[in-house]
């Protein structure tokens, strides 16, 4: 009946420590292995664990503080080695009349040992539990090694997460360091780029005041009368000039809406409808010029999530990119409509089109993506004589994108090409 209760007593005493949320999973480790260790009657008690990639044993905790941290090869010659290598126990009576190990190292007070295998529930060895000097003096017994063998299966999920814990903590501490050293990385390049994309917003700026200096000098000349054989002379040298000009203030406009691409663009509400309207008025003189009229259809006096300054650049491309490549005598129709999103992924819940239509000879099916691109132009414009650059239309899908929007082309019957918009409208709130 003694008995009984010591071994009651064992086991409430040992599942309150198992159950414990004040303990950490190393303190549960210890007074585990305190409790077992007085149970068995054992004076020396030990953990090892296995360590893969280096095919040794570590011991973590031990009765004996002096051994913790040492560590020695995975090899089947010694008793802890045995245990992992064949995955079963060893109840060793009497070590000196075991031929299979050889003498132990000093510090040992009896012959008689247990050694048992911490498996995980695929079989995988995690490391072993050793015991050794029974108190009295007397051997071990197969009820201790049952004892032992039951707290093994108890201790080893135990192991198994602290193991884990280490291992996340590790990861973890690794995964620091490479946000930190990416993090001063990303400085530099932001740093560095913009270093460089200012140097080269500066050199252009410079050129650009002296060859406007150029092209009003060459207007001048034109205006003196030249002789004829001066005057194809300045008309080329004026067009180049001219293309030249127009090529750095496309550069300037893309370098600007880089820059706000880099810092981040904060979304904000923006009147829509007078801002339309100012770029309508600011680019009617061109269209003037080639004799096309411009219906600005836009009724809707709504606001857009957006930034003014990127806002006002799209649509002036969008609209001079419409006068430019219509016919002279041409037409061209500004338009918008809004209504209720049906993704849940669009920032609002209310989208604005916009769109700009021309009348002039419209873009191949094969152009309809990559129009979008960096230097892109039809083979029809180029053929035809238009200057341009290819820009204006990439700055668009920049400007657009950073507004979560989308921007597209679609064909105008008879003929003709509509560029088309999708902007979000704010909440009340």
């Amino acid at each position: 009946m003694e008995q009984s209760n010591g071994i009651e007593q064992f086991l409430r005493s040992m599942m309150a420590i198992l159950a414990s949320r004040a303990m950490s999973a190393a303190e549960k480790l210890h007074c585990g292995g305190m409790l077992i260790q007085t149970r068995i009657k054992s004076r020396n008690a030990s953990v090892m664990l296995f360590d893969e990639d280096k095919q040794e044993l570590k011991v973590v905790a031990a009765s004996r503080q002096e051994i913790v941290g040492l560590t020695q090869p995975l090899s089947p010659e010694s008793i802890s080695g045995y245990v992992c290598t064949h995955k079963a126990p060893l109840l060793i009576k009497d070590i000196e009349s075991d031929s299979r190990f050889c003498c132990r190292n000093g510090g040992y007070k009896t012959t008689s040992l247990i050694s048992v295998p911490l498996l995980s529930d695929q079989e995988r060895v995690i490391g072993v539990i050793n015991v050794s000097d029974k108190e009295g003096g007397g051997p071990f017994t197969e009820s201790d090694l049952s004892a032992l063998l039951e707290y093994a299966g108890w201790i080893t999920p135990l192991i198994e997460s602290l193991g884990m814990f280490e291992r996340l903590e590790t990861e973890k501490e690794r995964y620091q360091e490479l946000a930190q050293e990416l993090e001063i990385k990303q400085k530099e390049l932001i740093i560095a780029s913009t270093e460089r994309s200012e140097l080269v917003q500066m050199v252009v700026h410079d050129f650009k005041s002296p060859l406007s200096a150029v092209i009003s000098n060459m207007d001048l000349l034109s205006y003196l009368g030249p002789s004829e054989s001066q005057q194809p002379i300045i008309e080329t040298a004026f067009k180049g000039a001219t293309k030249l000009l127009e090529m750095i203030d496309e550069f300037l406009h893309i370098a600007r809406v880089d820059e706000c691409q880099e810092r981040g663009v904060i979304l904000r509400p923006v009147s829509f409808l007078p801002l339309v309207r100012g770029q309508v008025e600011a680019l009617m003189p061109l269209a003037r010029e080639k004799n096309m009229s411009i219906e600005n259809q836009c009724e809707l006096d709504v606001h857009v999530l957006g930034d003014p300054m990127l806002l006002e650049h799209l649509v002036q491309n969008l609209i001079s990119n419409a006068i430019k490549y219509t016919p002279s005598n041409g037409r061209i129709r500004i338009g918008m409509g809004a209504w209720e999103s049906r993704r849940t992924a669009d920032p609002t819940h209310t989208v604005l089109k916009f769109w700009v239509e021309d009348n002039g000879e419209g873009i191949e099916d094969r152009y309809k993506e990559s129009i979008f691109d960096k230097f892109v132009r039809t083979e029809k414009s180029v053929e035809s004589g238009i200057k341009g650059t290819g820009i204006g239309l990439f700055i668009c899908r920049k400007i657009v994108n950073m507004f979560q929007g989308k921007i597209w082309v679609e064909d105008v019957i008879p003929h003709g090409s509509r560029f088309c918009v999708i902007l979000f409208i704010p909440g009340e709130n």
